[in-house]
């Protein structure tokens, strides 16, 4: 058995993988499909006019109109509603602080929009932004790193410098003088600033492996059958190093989903129009007595981030040769 058949065969059979995939599967589903479970549009509609599809996808013009423009917009004809027919965005007629009702199963917050809706597209801000961020410091850590630790020299001498300059800066300090410095904070400088601080701990973790593994009979026999250390990192050290660089990058996902959860509930920047678990944690701070609007984000924020720590506890044991030993049977 191949020792990627060996992780795999770990992976599925693990109950941390089996539970934490789930959570954060259930959330997943939430951010991909939301326009289904809340929109201030049907689904689909067919009138005589023609056929729309996901109407509140394409026309992102929706959520500045009341109630009743809508519903002129889309009388006649059969339409297929949302449970929910109200965006993350979008004032209702409710008030702000409603009680819980059949138009508003949790109710609405202090700015008179729906709860349940801003929750629903709370779990695509956080996952999108956390995995587009991850992705991309995963990305440069990987280059950077092993580049540091094949070429060694002043490559390796400048990466040590930087990431050590890297690691002096608070990650919500970074973010948060990006968004300030932005005129419209908006999504992908958030990614880019948090991609900014994660690269250095993955570089870390890459730089070490190869400067671990440079020493292994396997990387020396390469090296005299004439392979290029470029061409041993990517087919020899890169694979082993993959590893722990998941690991890391999987429980960055958590780091980065409470990042942004505490960028919002201290509203850093100018408001971007996005909905945000932090942002109605921060309401929460400001009416105490509104115990909805810090339970419910509260319990999703656990959620994710206690998925992401099953996931990674589990990818962890996987790839450590010492724990797969100790659990073999004898």
């Amino acid at each position: 058995m191949t020792h990627a058949a060996a992780f795999l065969r770990r992976m599925v059979g693990s109950k941390r993988v089996a539970a934490g995939t789930v959570v954060l599967g259930l959330l997943a589903m939430l951010a991909i499909f939301a326009e289904l479970l809340a929109a201030p549009a049907p689904i689909a509609r067919f009138g005589p006019d023609g056929a729309e599809i996901l109407p509140a996808v394409t026309d992102t013009t929706l959520e500045t109109l009341t109630e009743a423009e809508l519903a002129a917009r889309f009388e006649g004809g059969f339409a297929i509603w949302p449970p929910i027919r109200y965006g993350p965005e979008q004032r209702t007629d409710a008030g702000p602080n409603a009680p819980p009702s059949l138009l508003h199963p949790l109710g609405t917050d202090f700015e008179s929009r729906d709860l349940a809706a801003r929750l629903i597209y709370g779990a695509r801000t956080a996952l999108g932004l956390s995995l587009s961020a991850v992705l991309v410091g995963m990305f440069l850590g990987v280059v950077l790193g092993g580049l540091a630790g094949t070429l060694r020299g002043v490559w390796n001498d400048v990466l040590v410098r930087l990431v050590e300059t890297v690691d002096t800066f608070p990650a919500i300090l970074v973010v948060g003088i990006v968004r300030a410095i932005e005129r419209e904070p908006s999504a992908l400088s958030l990614v880019l600033a948090v991609a900014f601080v994660r690269w250095a701990e993955i570089a870390r973790l890459v730089r070490a492996e190869v400067l671990r593994a440079s020493s292994e009979e396997y990387v020396m026999a390469a090296h005299a059958l004439g392979c290029t250390r470029l061409r041993v990192f990517y087919r020899h050290i890169l694979p082993n190093a993959l590893g722990p660089t998941i690991v890391s990058s999987v429980l960055g996902v958590a780091s980065v989903v409470l990042l942004e959860a505490a960028i919002s509930f201290l509203a850093m920047g100018s408001p971007s129009r996005v909905a945000s678990w932090g942002e109605t944690l921060g309401q929460a701070a400001r009416h105490p007595s509104e115990i909805r609007l810090l339970v419910l984000p509260g319990l999703l924020l656990l959620a994710t981030v206690g998925g992401s720590y099953l996931i990674a506890d589990a990818l962890r044991d996987a790839v450590d040769t010492r724990t797969v030993r100790s659990q073999a049977p004898r």
